[in-house]
């Protein structure tokens, strides 16, 4: 038990004390819980809902992981502008920002501006993007085109 103890102090000093410990530590953590997320997200399809669906997903864990690395780093603020914060404590939230672009599934979502259903795609790299339910002005295969765009040009970003 005092073992385990004396290794969780020595972890919490090692967290605190080092910037780059901590963050690679926060980068492996947030690289799992994005393959996580990924299994379970669905965009609504929904043109109303797929801007506000997604954003929670790119801003709730960015805003969550700066804070815990504020608390991990012991920034303790009595006046938050009194206390400057280290730039080490955005790079968990720049992290997680940056795999979700680069997963293209969460912008798709959000720029997709017609009525559909979340499916996967089983052509050449599986990719799941929102079918069209009814037939429009543009193809299927157009918005599909369109939707491999918003992939690529999430991945570029």
């Amino acid at each position: 038990m005092e073992s385990r103890q004396q290794w969780l102090t020595r972890l919490k000093n090692e967290l605190s004390n080092s910037p780059l410990v901590s963050n690679v530590a926060f980068g492996f953590i947030l690289m799992g819980l994005e393959k996580l997320v990924e299994l379970e997200f669905e965009c609504p399809c929904s043109p109303t809902w797929n801007g506000v669906f997604s954003s929670a997903f790119f801003i709730i864990p960015a805003v969550m992981a700066f804070t815990l690395m504020l608390i991990i780093q012991g920034c303790r603020c009595d006046m938050w502008c009194r206390k400057t914060v280290s730039l080490s404590s955005f790079v968990p939230a720049i992290v997680w920002l940056i795999l979700l672009f680069l997963d293209g599934q969460y912008f798709a979502c959000a720029m997709t501006d017609w009525e559909g259903r979340f499916v996967l795609v089983d052509k050449a790299a599986p990719q799941k993007w929102c079918e069209p339910i009814s037939e429009g002005a543009v193809t299927p295969q157009e918005l599909m085109l369109r939707s491999q765009q918003l992939f690529v040009f999430s991945q570029c970003m």
